[in-house]
């Protein structure tokens, strides 16, 4: 019994030991610094990153349940003021109107060509080594944009809906170029006649047809004699006037009409691929389309 008192009163002494010791540590923690809790910078920086990414990727960031509810006076997007609108210059993909390489045009010029220029297109030979540029000028109290041809061998061409075919005019339909042979330059000179109907416009000789003929040098080249006033032209089988063999064509593209003066003005229809008539300055407008070589370019003023 003796013992067994004298081991019990030994682990009392010990567990006091402890205890004493326990509480010794505890205050020196108290009475020294506190130190910041060890935290996992990485883990913080990704769960603030993930935080962040959410909020903005989230479809509706403002809690509001879909769109956003603007006000209804609210419908002005900001638009700056003090320097120019910066176009987007979309170089087209092959067979797209839409997709393709975009180029934002922040300073006066932009040149294109196949081994010179800011856009330089080395993979197609119908492109001339600097073909075409785009200037931006001052413009009452804004901006424009001009397309300037460089003396281009193959021309620059600009899809439209109408355009007057003058003389040297190169006209794009399908895969052909057309020019019009012999036009009739306009006359804006008047008779001398108290007659007010013959003052309304400019005597027409009755017998100056000219010739829709395509621009190439190959043997079998067509020629079409415009021989009325007005004439359609589209792909065979569609009854058209002047029917072309061509799949790019729709069976009524474009009509060619006679105007008073005796020009001649071609209007497109709504067409897939549309006309393209060559230019050499031409002010851009704000979504317009032209082409150098086989190339396709869209111009967007946001």
């Amino acid at each position: 019994m003796a013992k067994k008192t004298a081991a019990a009163s030994d682990d009392d002494e010990n567990e006091d030991d402890k205890e004493r010791a326990n509480s010794k540590d505890n205050e020196n923690e108290k009475d020294g610094p506190e130190l910041p809790p060890v935290i996992d910078s990485s883990d913080a920086f990704n769960s603030f990153n993930r935080r962040v990414v959410t909020w903005v990727s989230q479809p509706d960031a403002f809690g509001r349940g879909g769109e956003p509810r603007y006000a209804p006076e609210d419908l002005q997007d900001f638009r700056p003021c003090l320097r120019p609108p910066v176009p987007v210059l979309t170089v087209l993909d092959d067979g797209s109107m839409e997709y393709g390489e975009d180029v934002r045009l922040r300073r006066e010029r932009l040149a294109i060509g196949r081994t010179s220029g800011d856009i330089q297109i080395p993979n197609d030979p119908a492109i001339s080594g600097a073909h075409a540029e785009i200037r931006r000028t001052p413009w009452r109290g804004s901006f424009q944009w001009h397309l300037h041809d460089l003396d281009s061998v193959n021309g620059t061409f600009v899809r439209c809906v109408r355009a007057v075919l003058y003389e040297h005019a190169i006209l794009i339909l399908g895969a052909r170029r057309f020019r019009l042979r012999n036009p009739l330059r306009p006359n804006a000179t008047h008779p001398s006649t108290g007659d007010t109907s013959e003052m309304e416009g400019v005597h027409i000789p009755p017998t100056v047809w000219p010739v829709l003929a395509e621009a190439s040098a190959k043997p079998g080249a067509l020629e079409c004699p415009l021989r009325s006033e007005k004439l359609t032209i589209g792909r065979t089988g569609g009854g058209a006037d002047i029917e072309l063999d061509d799949p790019l064509l729709a069976y009524r593209h474009a009509e060619l009409k006679r105007m008073r003066d005796g020009t001649w003005m071609i209007t497109s229809e709504t067409t897939r691929n549309g006309m393209w008539v060559s230019i050499s300055a031409v002010g851009l407008t704000r979504t317009c389309y032209f082409r150098c070589g086989e190339q396709r370019f869209r111009f967007v003023i946001p």
